[in-house]
């Protein structure tokens, strides 16, 4: 029991890192949004390299390094996280928060996409109609009021692609950030000693500055080992529901204390979004109780 409160208490603090990261991210602004996201690759880096140091797993990265069919996965999956990162760099730097709230509320949707047409999973009708919902939801906005949802659209699918490529390479977590930051670093330390060397970049760091850049890996990697301690203990349907949470907190972070607009368009789809949830939610706890009294009988 004591167990399964820390690892609650882990999953609750690590949705809460995730769902304030615009308001750590917004200190940044000064910054070009690409020469941040190099900062957060090298200290990403950094950071898991010291965790796996500190607990004794250095010879599990290792290992992932020299096994070619997982490296077969990682590489790309490299490619797909730093899509995901720089998409929400970008988006925080450009006054699209809420945008980057309403793509990841529908991102368990997409992910149950995914796993039906590449994993070849079973979905339930109350499933399919949730997914229906949503894409409902994103179709209004765009007819009735004219503006495609671009950003939220690319923040739900950026991070189920990702997800799922690291699926097939069956790693740990941490292992896997670890590796795929090692891999993608020296480009970012050259692309912003050639691209950003001026104020937005090396050279207006300062003591602040410079400390809120170093934190930046402490800030990515913390809520990604509080998760991979976290979704070992608790059941999966407890982790996916309360993954809205830190959806819902950048969405309040997003209109409370960044001031962006709530407009129509927004509104409805997040209505959408919002009842396509229920009905999804609804349907994993149905489709997750027949299948145990299936198993119980």
């Amino acid at each position: 029991m004591r167990g399964k409160g820390k690892s609650l208490a882990a999953l609750l603090i690590c949705y809460c890192i995730w769902g304030t990261q615009p308001l750590y991210w917004d200190l940044l602004a000064r910054y070009d949004s690409m020469f941040i996201l190099c900062c957060r690759i090298i200290m990403s880096m950094a950071f898991t390299w010291l965790f796996l140091a500190c607990t004794g797993r250095l010879r599990e990265l290792f290992a992932a390094f020299r096994d070619r069919q997982v490296m077969k996965y990682l590489v790309p999956a490299a490619l797909f996280l730093c899509f995901d990162w720089a998409l929400f760099n970008w988006a925080i730097a450009n006054g699209h928060v809420l945008d980057t709230a309403l793509g990841y509320y529908m991102n368990p949707m997409v992910i149950f996409i995914t796993g039906i047409t590449i994993f070849r999973e079973k979905g339930s009708a109350l499933e399919f109609a949730a997914v229906l919902v949503a894409f409902v939801g994103v179709l209004t906005s765009w007819v009735g009021f004219g503006s495609f949802p671009v950003v939220a659209v690319l923040c739900a699918v950026s991070w189920p692609a990702y997800a799922a490529v690291t699926k097939a390479a069956r790693a740990d977590s941490v292992i896997t950030v670890a590796v795929e930051t090692t891999l993608l670093s020296p480009l970012a330390l050259i692309a912003s000693l050639v691209f950003y060397r001026g104020d937005m970049g090396w050279a207006g760091v300062d003591a602040g500055g410079g400390a809120l850049l170093i934190l930046s890996g402490l800030v990515t990697a913390t809520p990604i080992v509080l998760y991979a301690y976290a979704v070992n203990a608790m059941p999966f349907k407890v982790v996916g529901i309360m993954q809205y949470l830190s959806s819902t907190i950048s969405f309040v972070c997003g209109f409370l204390f960044m001031g962006e607009p709530v407009t129509k368009s927004k509104l409805v789809m997040f209505g959408f979004i919002i009842a396509g949830l229920v009905l999804f939610t609804a349907g994993s706890f149905r489709r997750a109780a027949r299948e145990k009294a299936a198993a119980d009988t």
